[in-house]
């Protein structure tokens, strides 16, 4: 029987295109470099599964697409923050597979057979430091996103609003991103390739 469920918080990405990712805007259009190396970044600020409490969880999710992303058969991974209790667990890992409805339930018709290649609780650590978003697993995942500045006062950020995409917030923060992974499935490291994040609210039922 599914779940009612809500979730608002910070979600930041890299992924091994230039910036602007063509598969940010949309999935039909081909990677940078004609595959796609993807990682995540989900800090939960407030939300409920059921009668589940959700605030100040994170997960990490992060495949490798061997085309366009339209064309699915992602090898997919969940991380997991170990922080989490059996009942948040449950609930994380219904949340992002989809099983409950939301946004998550479109992403996961890409993944390879409609499900994670692994699911792993890990330390997961994510820091907001100004423009500088960064979440690592130690020995295992890194991410670094820092924002662009703004070409009018050197200060604020560049956004793009208006641009449908199922994730996301409406607004897109736009930056560069360092990451790599090291796991059983995959390892790939990359540096200056294209970054952003986004305040979203998801629900599903």
């Amino acid at each position: 029987m599914a779940v009612g469920w809500t979730a608002e918080g910070d979600l930041f990405e890299g992924c091994n295109c230039s910036l602007l990712c063509p598969c940010h805007v949309s999935f039909r259009q081909p990677p940078t470099n004609g595959f796609c190396d993807t990682i995540w970044a989900v800090t939960i600020n407030q939300g409920r599964y059921g009668d589940v409490d959700l605030a100040g969880l994170n997960a990490a999710i992060f495949l490798h697409c061997t085309g366009n992303m339209a064309d699915g058969d992602w090898t997919t991974v969940l991380y997991v923050d170990d922080r989490t209790t059996p009942e948040q667990d449950k609930a994380i890992q219904a949340i992002f597979s989809g099983e409950d409805g939301g946004p998550w339930e479109t992403m996961s018709q890409f993944y390879r057979d409609g499900k994670y290649q692994s699911v792993v609780r890990v330390p997961l650590e994510v820091t907001i430091d100004g423009r500088t978003r960064t979440i690592t697993a130690p020995d295992r995942l890194f991410l670094e996103m820092q924002s662009l500045r703004g070409g009018e006062d050197r200060q604020g950020v560049v956004t793009i609003n208006n641009l449908r995409n199922v994730i996301h917030g409406n607004e897109h923060v736009l930056g560069l991103s360092n990451f790599k992974v090291d796991d059983e499935t995959m390892t790939w490291e990359y540096q200056g390739k294209h970054g952003l994040y986004s305040e979203f609210n998801w629900s599903g039922s």
